[in-house]
């Protein structure tokens, strides 16, 4: 990043704000972000865009047009393209889905190769996979979605691979679950990590669905941050990279864990199963590991560990 010109979309929100203060750490010279701030905030970026070499682009991507672009793309290096909307977005409005994740998408990436972008970093998902059981998903398996939102990041990929050449690279990055301080801004989706541990510190029981015995993939945000800075290198193209940790862990594990990092002694109870009933969702990180030098290195306690600390903090409340 030392010296470059960056641009982020999806700035506001959870791993967007993490990647733009990492960016600014490893010498990024000038930062641009652009967010419509519907799931993001501006306070995940205090202190991160102060100067004025830097700004915000309060604007939702559906609505720039070819020719703004350009005005705000103008002398970027790299793009990091992580706005979208998500999994749980999909099932109430997918035009919308569509309209952002596929419409909206190939506009940027044509704006982008006309204004002389020169590495594109794309924000993907477990989703395009389409897969919910074991085995782990391989890197180089055959994508099969089977959600308007898998499907909308599956076309993402390919219109990236096909409006990509020699002078603008690019990195596709399948993103598994990640967790960490600031996951949740505004009306964005809470995760069981953090809807279970604001229980926690209320004193109430974390609420587990189904038998628990779903599993998932856990990467804390500072490992998928450093995947995106990595894939930001001129010799680090391609993809798609699963940025996964090879391990699916159990609800019921992950919530024995954070009663351990809480310190807590309350006990979990069971509530009617819901869609994860039965998934075993995790993947392989063998290309990722080899061509982008990455493997997450955030044990799962202490990332759990750091998002209690942060939400106690925030409640003014320790944890016990």
């Amino acid at each position: 990043m030392e010296g470059k010109h960056v641009a982020i979309t999806g700035i506001g929100g959870f791993i967007g704000s993490h990647l733009a203060a990492a960016a600014r750490r490893a010498g990024a010279a000038r930062l641009v972000g652009i967010d419509n701030l519907a799931y993001g905030s501006r306070d995940n970026l205090s202190g991160t865009l102060g100067d004025r070499e830097n700004r915000l682009v309060v604007r939702d991507i559906r609505e720039i047009d070819t020719l703004e672009w350009a005005e705000i793309l103008e002398g970027v290096d790299v793009l990091f393209h992580l706005a979208a909307e998500k999994h749980n977005q999909s099932r109430d409005d997918p035009e919308r889905v569509l309209e952002v994740n596929v419409v909206a998408t190939r506009r940027l990436f044509a704006a982008a190769r006309a204004a002389g972008v020169r590495k594109l970093v794309f924000a993907s998902s477990l989703y395009a996979h389409g897969r919910r059981g074991p085995p782990a998903m391989r890197e180089d398996e055959r994508p099969l979605p089977d959600t308007t939102y898998g499907t909308s990041k599956l076309a993402g990929e390919h219109l990236l691979a096909e409006l990509s050449d020699a002078a603008m690279r690019h990195a596709i990055l399948r993103f598994f679950f990640v967790y960490g301080p600031r996951q949740f801004a505004g009306s964005g989706y809470r995760s069981v990590i953090i809807r279970n541990f604001e229980r926690i510190l209320r004193g109430e029981a974390p609420v587990i669905l189904g038998d628990g015995e779903q599993s998932l993939d856990y990467v804390f945000v500072d490992d998928a941050v450093a995947a995106l800075l990595a894939a930001a290198g001129e010799d680090r193209d391609g993809g798609p990279y699963n940025i996964a940790s090879g391990r699916a862990v159990s609800i019921n594990e992950l919530t024995e864990v954070m009663l351990r990092v809480a310190g807590s002694t309350l006990r979990p109870v069971y509530g009617p199963a819901d869609e994860t009933a039965g998934s075993h969702r995790a993947g392989t990180n063998d290309l990722a590991a080899e061509r982008l030098d990455w493997r997450p290195r955030i044990a799962l306690e202490d990332g759990l560990a750091r998002v209690h600390a942060w939400m106690a903090k925030r409640t003014g409340d320790d944890g016990r």
